[in-house]
């Protein structure tokens, strides 16, 4: 079996602007959503998906009583790329821009966190996958954190 290819993940954890409700929130990320996976497919991003966490889902992982805080933003986004420099493309592009300023009236910004990682599945739709002989498949911790940087930061997309 092949060697998985490295996918790289930026995620981004979003709460709702005061005074803006849930439902409003999510009636507009889902119209918001639409238009963005437009511009994604054109740069060749090859996942993008939205997890959302309701106030009653943090209730009820509150409720699980975990040793761990409960996250309490309302949306998280997740990008799936190869290479940083298909992010700095759709940063890019003008009706990104525009689409980001839209967001303006339903998203504090001020409070939003990215993170990037690679990702490594070991488990898809319930069987297992990328292991062999009780081995992980994927390069080496080297070779998968050898991730090229750019010169060049993101387009100017967003209000300061």
């Amino acid at each position: 079996m092949a060697k998985p290819e490295r996918v790289l993940r930026m995620s981004g954890s979003y709460n709702r602007k005061e005074g803006v409700s849930e439902e409003e929130f999510h009636r507009f990320s889902r119209y918001h959503a639409v238009k963005c996976a437009k511009i994604h497919e054109r740069y060749g991003i090859l996942k993008y998906q939205i997890a959302y966490s309701s106030s009653t889902a943090q209730a009820l992982a509150q409720s699980m009583k975990t040793p761990y805080h409960v996250n309490t933003h309302d949306l998280e986004i997740e990008y799936y790329f190869k290479d940083v420099a298909t992010l700095l493309a759709v940063s890019g592009d003008q009706e990104f821009k525009e689409l980001h300023l839209e967001s303006e009236p339903y998203v504090d910004h001020s409070t939003a966190k990215v993170t990037l990682t690679w990702i490594e599945t070991y488990l898809e739709n319930g069987k297992m996958v990328n292991i062999e002989e009780g081995q992980s498949l994927y390069g080496s911790f080297a070779e998968l954190a050898d991730i090229q940087g750019s010169e060049k930061p993101v387009e100017k997309y967003y209000e300061e």
